[in-house]
């Protein structure tokens, strides 16, 4: 998929690709079993900030070692969205802020986790890797046509 990325008034377009998975581990034992059967080495990054939803996700980077540009994102389609105080929740908390749980791409809401990964590189041979570990129940590349909200997986 490519998008426009505004930087500093100047804009340039970033291709990438999206691959589903369906499984119930937690994130960073998913990363394991990633890492241990396809040949990566995702680690935990705490700076995955999405500026379209103002918010920092849970994930995990893979900066390959070939090429420092390109980086790998594995992240969870679910995040704690923070609510502000207002009026109603302050009567009805008694001013605690509350946490509401919130989908990453709200169109894929069955999808447990994505990896962003660079669009030049082919996903059928990872994907069929991805297949092969016992703990993820499906692995699926994702077309470009379907993902509507992409903004929100435009990390800085």
């Amino acid at each position: 998929m490519k998008y426009k990325k505004y930087q500093l008034e100047e804009t340039f377009e970033e291709s990438f690709s999206l691959i589903a998975i369906h499984s119930s581990l937690e994130d960073f034992q998913l990363a394991y079993f990633i890492n241990k059967n396809c040949a990566t080495y995702f680690k935990r990054n705490h700076d995955l900030y999405s500026p379209y939803l103002k918010q920092c996700l849970k994930g995990l980077v893979w900066e390959n070692d070939h090429d420092k540009e390109n980086h790998w994102h594995l992240f969870s389609n679910k995040y704690e969205a923070k609510t502000e105080d207002s009026k109603q929740v302050s009567q009805l908390f008694f001013g605690e802020k509350l946490e509401l749980e919130q989908f990453v791409l709200p169109e894929f809401k069955l999808v447990n986790y994505f990896i962003k990964k660079p669009g030049d590189i082919s996903n059928e041979t990872f994907i069929y890797k991805l297949k092969e570990v016992s703990e993820i129940q499906i692995a699926y590349s994702i077309p470009e046509k379907n993902i509507k909200s992409y903004q929100n997986i435009i990390f800085e």
